[in-house]
């Protein structure tokens, strides 16, 4: 029991500290707010008090000097602080002021991407640096691979890190898309991609319990993963979608039966180029013939697929390039939902820096790139995602091609200077801006491939920057509903994604923007309604376990390892 003395004193500095957040009107107002933090004996105890419990401070040590200039990060922390002691009230407008690196949260979801261990990779290819501290393709000063490498590429501790400096900067982590990067993922030891997730998904089930899952024993990896993804269904950071990169010559029906008892959602496959001889001159090891089939048996499984494309490869042209993206558009072969565009660049431990040195390879230029990825944003539809326009290489690693890091931003100025707009889901998504869901309306596009009907519904702002985004979701129609890569999918129309962007908002939580609005109820509504005037006997949803119950909240139960409904 605290003195009389004691009471009065908090309740002293409570008053004291009372409406200091309410200064905060833009960013400008923050550094002062800093500076007042400092100066005063009251509020230096406060901030003090702060760091004496983070979890995360910048650069993983704790700090308690209270004359020490408070980061933003801790900032926010004394702020939800008094609002949960009642001495500030409640304010999105404060926490969108102190959250930093704010687009790590505005898609909807909170990103967290690990890194496998080093391992050998099947392929040769002539462009792929060889660090021995990396698997197969990556650099140990990348940003990831650097926090991977800081954590001895444990997940358990990856993921952990990973969720104390995000929620540190004001970011919800309740819904994870967990990306898995580093070689070609079908290639590691299949007890290992086990290994590898259980840690993962208890690193998740574990965070803000104060419980550590990792003395737990079992005997049956496939089981226990079982048992985790159950436990995360109700978890304080559950996983609403999980992906892996890997080769399409290593997409098998095995392998998609292997992804989906994993819990994979999301497939990033390598791709580089449309041309057979590019390919072989790169020694890619690899024909654009096996890519078009990789994609369809994803598709036909549910999966979300991302393709990686390398513009400026030896052996191709900037013309040649710019028509390649059109390529992926047009036809039944292709039409993948997200993109990842890595422009080549050599790199001292490739091969690809012989032939540099030899002068049987020159990349473009800058102009020429710029022209290239220009051209290339012009052609992508409505329905996909242009995830990266560039690669986050370390300059200090180029030798040759283009080191300019910020490209999206000089893409962005020509829309400017010469009135064009990006129309990919990227550019168009709402973000931070205000929403009023009567001013969206459903819209609905469709395309072919080669074993079924794509649509793409979205809920969209008409405007002058081509259409502000909030909501979406893939359908996908087979050609033939007898035929199936999973018995659960006989008969079934899938959805592929469901997405809500903008202001990510936790689970449970009222909507005030775009999310929990009712956008994702009436896209699934529709969606029904096309699968059965098609002849489905049932939907599917390939569903992150962390989003199992939304979907049982609309009639779907768990069949196999996909949420289900009768029609």
């Amino acid at each position: 029991m605290l003195s009389t003395t004691a009471r009065l004193f908090c309740v002293n500095l409570i008053s004291f500290i009372m409406g200091i957040f309410s200064e905060l009107k833009t960013d400008i107002d923050v550094e002062p707010l800093k500076k007042k933090i400092v100066r005063d004996p009251v509020l230096s105890k406060a901030i003090a008090d702060v760091r004496s419990g983070a979890l995360y401070t910048k650069g993983g040590t704790r700090r308690i000097d209270d004359k020490m200039m408070p980061s933003t990060a801790e900032l926010l922390s004394l702020y939800e602080k008094l609002v949960h002691e009642g001495a500030e009230r409640e304010d999105q407008a404060v926490r969108k002021l102190l959250r930093k690196m704010r687009t790590k949260s505005n898609s909807g979801v909170a990103v967290v991407s690990i890194l496998t261990k080093p391992y050998a990779c099947p392929g040769r290819c002539t462009y792929c640096p060889n660090d021995v501290r990396m698997p197969k393709s990556y650099l140990a000063d990348e940003p990831a691979a650097a926090r991977a490498l800081l954590n001895d590429f444990d997940p358990y501790r990856q993921v952990t890190t990973r969720l104390m400096a995000l929620s540190a900067n004001g970011h919800p982590v309740d819904k994870i898309e967990m990306i898995i990067i580093g070689g070609t993922w079908s290639f590691y030891h299949p007890a290992y991609q086990e290994e590898f997730l259980i840690g993962a998904y208890r690193a998740c089930n574990d965070w803000q319990t104060g419980h550590d899952s990792r003395s737990e024993a079992y005997e049956d990896r496939r089981a226990y993963i079982r048992s985790l993804e159950e436990r995360n269904e109700t978890a304080t950071a559950r996983v609403i979608g999980l992906s892996i990169e890997t080769r399409p010559d290593y997409i098998t029906d095995f392998e998609i039966e292997r992804m989906r008892l994993l819990g994979v959602t999301k497939v990033e496959i390598g791709v580089q180029h449309l041309d057979d001889e590019v390919l072989r001159k790169t020694k890619r090891d690899m024909k654009i013939a096996r890519v078009i089939e990789a994609t369809e048996r994803l598709r036909d499984a549910g999966f979300k697929l991302v393709y990686h494309m390398m513009p400026n490869l030896p052996g191709s042209t900037p013309e040649r390039d710019i028509a390649m993206i059109g390529e992926l558009f047009s036809g039944k072969d292709f039409h993948p939902d997200m993109l990842k565009i890595y422009p080549c660049v050599v790199l001292k431990t490739t091969e690809l820096y012989d032939e540099f040195l030899r002068g049987e390879y020159q990349p473009y230029n800058d102009k020429e790139l710029t022209n290239v990825l220009i051209g290339a944003k012009k052609q992508v539809p409505p329905y996909v995602r242009i995830q990266r326009v560039v690669r986050d290489i370390p300059a200090g690693h180029i030798e040759a091609g283009s080191k300019i890091s910020n490209l999206r931003e000089v893409i962005a100025r020509d829309m400017e200077e010469h009135g064009w707009h990006c129309k990919c889901i990227r550019c168009r998504e709402v973000r931070e801006e205000e929403v009023h869901p009567e001013d969206y309306v459903l819209i609905e596009r469709q395309h072919e491939t080669q074993r079924g009907t794509e649509y793409f519904l979205s809920f969209e702002k008409d405007d002058t920057r081509g259409g502000r985004l909030a909501s979406f979701t893939r359908l996908r129609i087979p050609k033939d509903f007898t035929i199936a890569p999973l018995p659960e999918l006989v008969g079934a129309a899938l959805i592929r994604e469901l997405h809500t962007y903008g202001q990510h908002t936790r689970v449970g939580a009222q909507g005030d923007q775009s999310q929990h609005v009712g956008f994702g109820r009436r896209l699934i509504v529709r969606a029904e309604e096309i699968a059965k005037g098609a002849g489905a006997n049932k939907l599917a949803i390939i569903a992150g376990v962390g989003v199992r119950k939304y979907y049982e909240k609309l009639g779907y139960h768990l069949e196999g390892t996909y949420m289900v409904k009768e029609l």
